[in-house]
């Protein structure tokens, strides 16, 4: 047997005789069987029910014309031209069971996308002419470890990624061979994409652009077969359009409608972006680029940068020249598809959410741009720089050739240690991809991710939470909440074990939460009893709200809390302060798990200075953070249910905070309404006073009088509401009758009176109020509380030390 060195390279030729749609074939079997083997290592997201359901309505509709289940949620405006062949495969296999179901969905879909990125290499390589370029754009686009993550489960975004990319290539293909069929072809390509997304709107005027382009330079024979084609080409794409949208059948004119509504996106979803909460419809504008950047391959970054400055400075270095070229024409299209969607996305506030995956269809063109900019490093020629030294170097290698094949080998050399960087960091997340982060974002502090960008927002990783259960408690009935979708891809034997509660149930024996909120709303009750972590970032947690761990926690959360916690207010809640955060306690608590009503407690946070304000809290004024205090509580918020006392635990930002507003419904507390209004203020007052920092006593009425400097401070404690609703009056004397005000000079003194409501505050069940008094000497100060027409209720009349 010859060793490696004796090797005849002979042997590889006809490899590279083959043609490249064989190579690409070839490489395509590889990440089938890959695919094959791992497609059951991912959970099922948030949608995959809904996505079903819109499928079966239009299903419904062909089948018999009921319209009721269209109009469920706008399921009538969603295109099925991906979802459909799903369900006719379903049922032409008879598939019953949801296990074989989704599993089905997954490879069908992960098989799509293998077939855009055979797409994407054979666009590369009839763009290009180059086979390594080609091939490393379709490992650029199968090695993003998002996408690749979502070619198992997401069945909307990649499918229109994939869809772009085909019809991508039918583009090239029409403009290459010219023919009426392959316009055909083209508008069928384009109008699937169009179903799918509306962003596939903007290829018709593009195509017709460049065509027009082809009219201006065709002779006069040429143009009536070029207007014939675009003719063709748009008539295919509407027709296609119209045919796979049931919905529209019955009046094309519906197209305007939902296009309308798919545009403004009826959901709105809030995004942890760079450490703020940002709402859907309003988020900055490089929400998509700073998305984009920090979660692409560095490799394929960097050579879609360069790809992109070489198409614009060829375009605008011979703006002509570019024009007539027909490959330039189209790397500019494939340019505009990335940068002029950006802009329209950016321009027109779109509703965006969960990252940039509704923006997946980018991908596709920027790897192809990544080739063009591969391919000009591997081919670019030096002039009179290295060319040049051919002198200085080794006889063997002198020359322009030499020197140009070591420059092809080293950039394709590193194009390939990069990706095979990113084919590492995708096995170290495996079935994590999809939480995949570059350098560009701290990845090393645990918890950092998490805190400024969304994760798991689909609950992915709770399969594994779910499996870790199921191994634990072999023998076990599960009763469990929150993951019910995520159950349908376990075997029969494991979804006979698990339990799904309601909502409020106070039997269950496992919450779930994911790392929305574990990290954007609070910390979760602990012990956690298991998580699932990347980068060291929680996805998935566990919570076991009936273990004894969980009890004794709260156990003492509760006595902490009572025994050193500053109280703010009491009310059907005693309401403290106590290590940063606010805490609502109850004594008797447990009715409210069986509460019918909404069970919203509304909290509201006002801070002292308003640009504090997280961004999409500015326009109201106020940092909402209300939330539910039942039985689901505890999944969302710090909360426990022990002994016939409940507590939750609401964390306070980090800015300082003017006042508190916070209370429930009648319908939420179960009995009567209630609200507080706490003036930290105010409730600072306070504390300064009891630990004598405000000066000593100096009179005692109805309200105790503190004095500190020039500072007066009315206490009463305890407060009823309507102890300070009466005004107060207050009457100052100085040592030098001169200093008086001119309008105090007849009557002796300056009056100050004032309303409780301008000076004052209520701090749980005390009123304080405090103000400034003249800086000149004082002798005496009269004050107290009067009605108009009644006389005083109360009055006092004290000297000031000297």
């Amino acid at each position: 047997m010859p060793t490696l060195s004796q090797f005849p390279l002979s042997r590889l030729a006809p490899l590279r005789r083959l043609p490249f749609w064989a190579q690409a074939l070839a490489l395509c079997a590889l990440f089938v069987i890959a695919g094959i083997a791992i497609m059951d290592d991912y959970g099922l997201s948030l949608d995959v029910t809904a996505q079903r359901q819109i499928t079966s309505a239009n299903a419904d509709y062909i089948a018999t014309g009921g319209v009721a289940g269209l109009y469920k949620k706008d399921y009538r405006y969603y295109g099925v031209a991906f979802e459909m062949p799903l369900l006719l495969i379903e049922r032409a296999l008879g598939l019953q069971d949801t296990r074989p179901i989704h599993l089905a969905r997954h490879l069908v879909t992960h098989l799509f996308f293998i077939a855009g990125g055979f797409a994407c290499g054979m666009l590369a390589y009839r763009t290009l002419g180059s086979r390594w370029a080609a091939l490393f754009a379709m490992l650029m686009f199968l090695l993003h470890p998002r996408l690749y993550a979502h070619s198992f489960v997401n069945t909307k975004d990649i499918p229109f990624a994939v869809a772009l990319v085909v019809a991508l290539y039918l583009t090239h293909r029409a403009f290459r061979r010219d023919t009426l069929g392959a316009f055909l072809l083209c508008g069928i390509g384009v109008g699937l994409a169009i179903n799918l997304r509306p962003f596939a709107l903007m290829l018709p005027p593009a195509i017709l652009a460049m065509r027009a382009l082809d009219i201006w330079q065709a002779g006069r024979e040429d143009r009536k077969r070029v207007l014939l084609t675009s003719a063709a080409f748009l008539a295919a794409a509407l027709a296609t359009t119209y045919i796979t949208h049931p919905y529209y059948w019955e009046n094309p004119l519906r197209f305007i409608e939902g296009l309308r509504v798919l545009s403004q996106h009826p959901t709105l979803a809030s995004n942890l972006f760079m450490g703020e909460i940002y709402r859907s419809d309003a988020v900055p504008w490089n929400y998509i680029p700073v998305w984009f950047a920090i979660t692409a391959p560095p490799v394929t970054l960097t050579l879609g940068a360069i790809g992109g400055a070489a198409v614009c400075w060829q375009a605008l270095a011979h703006p002509l020249a570019a024009l007539r070229d027909r490959e330039t024409r189209f790397r500019m299209l494939l340019l505009g598809c990335v940068v002029l969607l950006v802009a329209v996305v950016i321009a027109l506030q779109a509703n965006i959410y969960d990252g940039w995956r509704q923006m997946y269809f980018l991908w596709a063109p920027f790897c192809l741009l990544a080739a063009v900019g591969l391919h000009h490093i591997a081919n670019i020629r030096m002039g009179m720089g290295i060319w040049k030294s051919g002198a200085w170097l080794p006889r063997r290698v002198r020359g322009g050739i030499h020197l140009h094949m070591a420059q092809r080998a080293l950039a394709y050399g590193v194009a390939g240690v990069g990706l095979l960087t990113t084919l590492t960091a995708m096995a170290a997340l495996h079935p994590h991809e999809y939480v995949y982060f570059n350098a560009l974002v701290d990845t090393k502090t645990p918890g950092a991710l998490a805190k400024r960008y969304d994760m798991d927002y689909w609950w992915m990783a709770s399969r594994q939470s779910l499996e870790y259960l199921l191994a634990r408690y072999p023998d076990d009935i599960l009763r469990v909440w929150r993951v019910r979708w995520n159950t349908q891809i376990l075997p029969q034997s494991d979804r006979d074990r698990i339990v799904h509660t309601s909502l409020r149930s106070p039997n269950v024996d496992f919450y779930f939460g994911s790392s929305g909120n574990y990290y954007r709303r609070d910390t979760p009750a602990p012990p956690i009893l298991h998580d699932i972590r990347a980068y060291g970032n929680v996805l998935s947690y566990i919570i076991a709200p009936n273990s004894d761990a969980y009890r004794d926690y709260y156990r003492a959360e509760y006595n902490d809390v009572t025994a050193n916690g500053a109280l703010l207010a009491r009310s059907a809640f005693d309401i403290y302060a106590h290590n940063g955060a606010l805490h609502y306690i109850k004594g008797d608590c447990e009715p409210l798990l069986a509460t019918s009503g909404s069970g919203i407690t509304f909290l509201q946070i006002i801070p002292a200075d308003p640009a504090d304000l997280p961004a999409d809290s500015r326009e109201r004024g106020f940092e909402d953070r209300s939330f539910l205090f039942d039985g689901r509580h505890a999944l969302f918020y710090h909360t426990g249910f022990l002994d016939g006392k409940c507590i939750t635990l609401r964390p306070l930002p980090d800015y300082p905070i003017a006042r508190i507003r916070t209370g429930q419904d009648a319908a939420a507390s179960g009995g009567d309404e209630w609200r507080v209004d706490i003036n930290l203020a105010a409730q600072a007052l306070y504390d300064d006073i009891a630990a004598g920092a405000h000066g000593p006593l100096v009179a005692q009425s109805h309200f105790a009088l503190y004095l500190s400097g020039n500072r007066l401070a009315y206490l009463k404690e305890p407060c009823a509401a309507d102890d300070a609703d009466a005004g107060f009056f207050l009457h100052i004397f100085p040592a030098d009758p001169a200093d008086l005000p001119a309008d105090g000079g007849e009557i002796g003194f300056a009056n100050l009176d004032f309303q409780f409501a301008d000076h004052g505050a209520y701090a749980g069940d005390i009123c304080v109020a405090s103000l400034d008094l003249p800086n000149y000497p004082l002798d005496r100060i009269r004050t107290g509380q009067f009605v108009s027409g009644e006389g005083d209720l109360w009055r006092v009349e004290f000297p000031v030390a000297r």
